[in-house]
């Protein structure tokens, strides 16, 4: 059960970076970092993730699936199948 649920914490928290570093605009992320010196420092680092987008999107998408794949073959040899299959979908469509 313990793999089952960091599988479902993983696969939340790619899922969150999916959305969040797809929709950061890039323009307004240079200006706010030339007024904040402090902002500039994550900024920095934020844009060199941003700049690979398409590696950034496959590589957080690979997790995200493999994950997502990983956790009813887990679920399955703590619970009964179908019952693994129900909890696996019940905390895909919750935490996804």
């Amino acid at each position: 059960m313990t793999v089952s649920f960091w599988c479902l914490v993983i696969a939340g928290i790619m899922a969150g970076l999916v959305v969040g570093l797809a929709s950061i605009d890039h323009l307004t992320l240079e200006i706010a970092a030339k007024k904040n010196a402090k902002l500039a420092k994550s900024a920095k680092n934020i844009f060199a993730v941003i700049n690979n987008h398409h590696w950034m999107l496959v590589t957080l998408l690979l997790i995200n699936a493999a994950c997502l794949e990983t956790l009813p073959i887990y679920l399955n040899k703590a619970v009964d199948e179908l019952i693994a299959i129900a909890i696996a979908v019940i905390g895909v469509l919750f935490i996804g």
